[in-house]
């Protein structure tokens, strides 16, 4: 098949890092459409695969979409068979000992394709939000200070402002560092977003309970950035909980990293689900309500502040996240500075 025919035109299909096969459901068995570079490498056929028979071919046996095992000169291979249109399928072939690879190939894919998204999203609403803004501190100045209008003011101009950091982060998603850094209290991160927060109707009667180091120690990172992963956590942790319960928040120092930690008392967090929990687009909300961003953005500012975030289900219910952040070294700090 030429580079350009119908085939081709689905993205990257010649470039895909594993081999790919189209075929065509006839009579005679599933007629290969196309294969990319990466089948002709892998099999190593002696005659052209297209028009023949898949089955022929690799003596394939099982076409029913989904994931299925098949033998190939002594090796074992997994298929995963796409339905696509008018008979057609798509058969991402992979060796079993690379099955696991996959995924983080798959993902890494998406990154790429949520980093434009994002970014064509950041510069659609730019403009409108310093709009906002603008007329918003043009109101201020009209409105007299101590009346309830003013206050009405200051809430519009603290939502636009974070309606910003959030397009900002989007924007920076893939680069993140990009953010000016300084020293930051965690300690006052969370509690200037649990202020924020506390008057909103999800957490009127939501119960905080803190429990945060005197001491704790100032971290180099980019405050709206911060501010941003506990502003994400404490919103999904009153959703989870429907706006009914406890969230627990707990910051510790330890000689070299510190560690914030945000449990609920809410359902927790489905075994399954686990291991997708921070993978952009996956959402457990129902209908339009999650967009399954929040916690892939969390996780992507935490990995480049240098550390890891992980989620898991607390003991006594609920869900629970745990945020290591690594202290800077006299090194790391002797390179920063100069």
């Amino acid at each position: 098949m030429k580079e350009g025919d119908f085939l081709f035109k689905l993205e990257g299909f010649s470039s895909y890092p594993y081999p790919l096969a189209i075929t065509s459901l006839t009579a005679e068995g599933h007629i290969i459409l196309g294969v990319n570079q990466a089948f002709l490498t892998t099999f190593r056929l002696k005659s052209e695969p297209v028009g023949q028979p898949l089955e022929k071919v690799l003596g394939y046996f099982s076409f029913s979409p989904g994931l299925s095992l098949f033998p190939y000169e002594g090796a074992f291979y997994y298929s995963i068979t796409l339905s696509l249109d008018e008979g057609r399928h798509l058969h991402i072939l992979i060796r079993d000992r690379d099955l696991f690879k996959f995924h983080h190939w798959y993902h890494t894919d998406r990154l790429m394709s949520l980093g434009k998204l994002a970014g064509e999203i950041s510069h659609e609403l730019k403009n409108p939000l310093s709009g906002i803004l603008l007329y918003a501190e043009m109101l201020k100045d009209e409105v007299p200070s101590g009346s309830k209008a003013r206050e009405f003011v200051d809430k519009i101009i603290d939502l636009a402002r974070r309606c910003r950091i959030i397009s900002k982060t989007l924007l920076d998603f893939g680069k993140p560092d990009a953010e000016k850094k300084e020293w930051i209290d965690l300690n006052q991160v969370i509690l200037k977003v649990y202020n924020f927060l506390v008057d909103y109707q999800i957490f009127r009667e939501v119960e905080f309970e803190m429990k945060l180091e005197p001491k704790l120690p100032p971290f180099y990172a980019s405050q709206t950035q911060m501010e941003q992963v506990m502003l994400n956590l404490f919103i999904n942790a009153a959703e989870a909980m429907k706006g009914k319960g406890k969230i627990y928040v707990e910051t510790k120092a330890r000689p070299d990293r510190i560690i914030i930690v945000v449990e609920d008392t809410g359902p927790g967090i489905p075994a399954e689900v686990l291991p997708y929990i921070f993978d952009p687009f996956f959402t457990t909300k129902e209908g339009k309500e999650g967009t399954g961003l929040g916690l892939a953005i969390c996780a992507n500012i935490i990995k480049h502040h240098g550390g890891t975030i992980t989620a898991y289900n607390a003991p006594k219910g609920g869900a629970g996240f745990q945020i290591r952040l690594p202290l800077p070294t006299r090194e790391a700090l002797r390179s920063d500075v100069f």
